[in-house]
């Protein structure tokens, strides 16, 4: 199944940390900015790791409407009631209507994290509960789409073919150099995107994502 949404939408990206949304669905977020939609991305952490000034021009490269920064620590994040709190605010403030969020079966703890809370806050959002987050929501967002950072999913049913914007991916990535100097991310990245195309026949390098609510998403062809 090819991604096929109604537009223009609202998106709302939740990353761990800073490079965590380019590498897992960099391509997904150009696709959304240039057929119109605003796209928001927030990180549970910003201690430690790629700068605001990188995760920025990383964005502005990918075509990102918004940045927020949750106060997470660098380390052993758990989804304690503050930075739901704080989730869910972004939740309120942005409104959207698809969210992105890495999949609950990531090897990293914080990315284990990150989908737990992107799934609570989804539904939270839109109930009269959590006042110091805002005003409940009309409704949750329509669908919350789980992304590979590091992690392949068993079963991926949501597949982006992002072959038209791999060069505006690899070009958002080398904005995060800190992390560049540690590993070759890009490498990483697009092997998994490579490999997404080969197996499911969408396009030569293909995100791939599960669908908590399911949908048909499609950005026409």
């Amino acid at each position: 199944m090819s991604a096929d949404m109604p537009g223009p939408a609202r998106v709302l990206v939740v990353s761990p940390h800073r490079d965590d949304e380019t590498i897992g669905c960099g391509g997904t977020i150009s696709r959304h900015a240039d057929r119109g939609d605003a796209v928001h991305v927030v990180h549970l952490t910003g201690h430690g790791g790629a700068s605001l000034a990188e995760a920025r021009e990383a964005g502005r490269r990918l075509g990102v409407a918004g940045i927020s920064t949750l106060s997470a620590p660098e380390t052993q994040l758990t989804a304690d009631r503050a930075l739901l709190t704080e989730l869910v605010a972004v939740f309120r403030e942005v409104r959207p209507g698809v969210v992105y969020a890495p999949h609950a079966d990531e090897d990293d703890p914080a990315h284990r994290v990150a989908a737990e809370l992107a799934r609570e806050a989804r539904w939270i959002s839109a109930y009269p509960i959590l006042p110091d987050a805002g005003p409940a929501l009309a409704e949750p967002p329509a669908v919350l789409y789980e992304f590979e950072v590091w992690t392949p999913m068993a079963r991926p049913s949501v597949f982006v073919d992002i072959t038209a914007v791999r060069d505006r991916k690899v070009d958002a990535l080398t904005a995060y150099a800190s992390q560049l100097a540690h590993n070759e991310w890009i490498d990483g990245a697009l092997g998994l995107n490579r490999y997404r195309g080969v197996t499911s026949g969408h396009g030569e390098f293909v995100e791939a994502f599960t669908a908590v609510r399911t949908t048909h998403v499609s950005f026409g062809q």
